[in-house]
């Protein structure tokens, strides 16, 4: 269940640039961009949070994805129960003990991928929508 969440958060990043190919929503061409920026920003206070750890106490004190998703969903969530399959259990287990900086990485580079995919494609649609007026 961690995995679909999470493949679903990033699909959902990845698929937020496409709002660049709206002529209407102008305003938020640039939004994907800025999204991308405070996924940055939040692995910057991830490491400054874990980095003041290691100066207070000598220990490591940045945020586990485990503990973010328990604080989201609450102790004993349906979203956090166990498949049935020992492998996928134990790749879950490894997930959720990481720290949640590689979960925020993994957004910000779909997001910044994303963001350079739809506007290549908006940018070649315009291309195309200028040849045909002036063909026209």
């Amino acid at each position: 269940m961690v995995f679909l969440q999470v493949s679903v958060l990033l699909l959902l990043a990845w698929c937020f640039g496409a709002v660049q190919l709206s002529q209407r929503a102008r305003v938020l061409h640039s939004a994907p961009m800025w999204l991308a920026v405070v996924w940055a920003l939040g692995i910057v206070a991830c490491i400054g949070l874990g980095a003041s750890g290691l100066l207070r106490y000598g220990d490591w004190q940045s945020l586990t994805t485990g503990q973010a998703l328990h604080r989201l969903f609450g102790e004993g969530s349906l979203a956090m129960r166990r498949s049935e399959w020992p492998a996928l259990n134990r790749a879950a287990g490894v997930y959720l003990n990481l720290d949640v900086v590689w979960t925020l990485l993994a957004l910000c580079v779909a997001q910044f991928h994303s963001a350079m995919f739809w506007s290549g494609v908006a940018e070649r649609r315009r291309h195309a929508r200028a040849l045909r007026q002036r063909a026209g």
